[in-house]
Formats: structure tokens, sequence, C-alpha cells
């Protein structure tokens, strides 16, 4: 009886500690707890009537991107969007005009900041295994919380 307890009990946290961790387009993140997810979205890239449509993150291209967005009670928000290239092909570069070289958590990438609604975000992406990850966040502290 004892054990069925425990199992379950470890079952339940289990379950716990899995919510606050997301996957998107492969890469592990963090959610925020006081944030609630609202939206989410997939683009690729397809042939139109023009021709192939090319996706991008600030101007990296890549063929797919998968963005998730939250917002917490006070109206702040937070976006995680991954980038990757078809066919397994690594992102080799980033094309981050207007970004500052900087250095989160750990990892190298570029950052910053600019009002939107009113609101000061915080942006930085980098590379993780050949993927672009870019973080859009209230804080910069907000954006090392994230990443896994």
């Amino acid at each position: 009886m004892i054990g069925l307890i425990l199992i379950a009990a470890g079952s339940l946290i289990t379950a716990v500690n899995a919510a606050e961790n997301v996957n998107i387009n492969g890469e592990n993140l963090k959610e925020l707890d006081s944030f609630k997810a609202y939206e989410n979205d997939v683009d690729t890239t397809h042939m139109d009537e023009d021709g192939l449509d090319v996706e991008d993150i600030d101007g990296t291209r890549v063929d797919n991107k998968v963005t998730r967005e939250y917002i917490n009670g006070d109206g702040d928000k937070l976006e995680l969007t991954v980038g990757v290239l078809n066919n397994g092909k690594p992102v080799q570069a980033l094309n981050a005009y207007g970004y500052a070289k900087k250095s989160i958590a750990g990892k190298d990438g570029f950052f910053k900041t600019e009002m939107d609604d009113g609101r000061q975000q915080y942006k930085f992406q980098y590379l993780e295994n050949g993927k672009l990850v870019k973080i859009e966040a209230p804080t910069e502290d907000s954006i090392s919380k994230v990443m896994a």
C-alpha cells in the first residue's frame, strides 16, 4: 500500500515538473510560472503562386518555425520561437540586424531591447543544435530562466 502511494506521488511530481518544460521544434525551454500559453503558431516554407515563400526569424532564413506565446496577469508577454532548416541541415549563422553580441546563461548570441505595445521587451537569439532559438521576454532575467 505504501509502495502504491509512493508511486502515485512520484507520478504527480513528474507531471508537475513536466508542465514547467516545453519542447519547441525539438528544443527544450522552460515556461515561466506566472505565464499562461495563449497562442501557438507554425510557419513553414511552401510554394505559392509567386514561387517559394521563405520563412525567416529577423532576417535569418529558416524552413520551419514554431512560436509559442504566453502572457501573465500583468499583461507581460513571453514569446519562444525555434526555427530549423529542412533535411536536418544546421542553421550556420544569424543575421541579427540591430542586435548586439551578448552571452546569457552561458549561451553566446545576439541581444536587443525595444518597446512593444508600450512595454519594454528583451530579445535574445542564439544557435543551439543547428537551430535558431529566439526568446522575447519582459526582462533579461526572464530570458535566462527560460533557457534549459
